[in-house]
């Protein structure tokens, strides 16, 4: 099947809503048990740190550099699109928090852990940041060191959110539907305003 970014962004809606659908009916519990028996040995101290690549105000941050980066590069299509991919689907995923209004599995302020639970806002933030910097790199053929890096980040980030017990592994599921979707919408722009 040929991927074009029209069906990942209709792939990524009906797989939320099907998702979401399982989250509310509370069909998701024994995977999300399951997950978080098989991640508990991991070390929480380390991933309380390593959370934190996926706080809003790193992405932020990061987002701005990318920015400054991009346009240095000379490359302003890429400098803008990681900001607006980055701090749009932090703001979607807010969103969506209130409209779900599902609660956490615990609430930590330290872990910047409380809002709603589902989508996770570190998941999708972390996939939206280093993982469209990973497509970027993939799309160009660069470095392959770069984009193993930065999946590996994704996730780390991501589940670091269910070592911590701040969140559900359906949360996080939903989070990288929700990245996924505006990266793909992202792209489908961008090729249209190409031709």
């Amino acid at each position: 099947m040929n991927w074009t970014p029209q069906k990942v962004v209709l792939t990524g809606m009906v797989a939320y809503v099907i998702v979401s659908v399982f989250v509310v009916m509370g069909a998701v519990d024994p995977m999300n048990t399951l997950v978080y028996e098989w991640l508990q040995p991991l070390p929480d101290r380390v991933f309380a740190y390593v959370t934190e690549l996926g706080s809003a105000q790193v992405i932020v941050g990061l987002s701005v550099l990318g920015l400054l980066f991009w346009l240095w590069r000379g490359e302003r299509v890429e400098a803008w699109r990681l900001v607006l991919v980055g701090v749009g689907t932090l703001l979607l995923t807010q969103v969506l928090k209130l409209v779900y209004g599902i609660d956490r599995p615990l609430i930590d302020a330290s872990l910047d852990a409380t809002t709603y639970s589902f989508p996770s806002g570190h998941s999708s933030g972390s996939l939206a940041l280093y993982g469209l910097m990973a497509y970027v790199l993939y799309k160009r053929r660069e470095s392959k060191l770069a984009i193993i890096v930065l999946v590996c980040l994704v996730l780390a980030v991501s589940l670091s959110r269910v070592i911590l017990n701040v969140h559900y592994f359906s949360d996080v599921i939903g989070g990288w539907l929700v990245a996924l979707t505006v990266i793909a919408l992202s792209e489908w722009i961008i090729r249209r305003k190409m031709n």
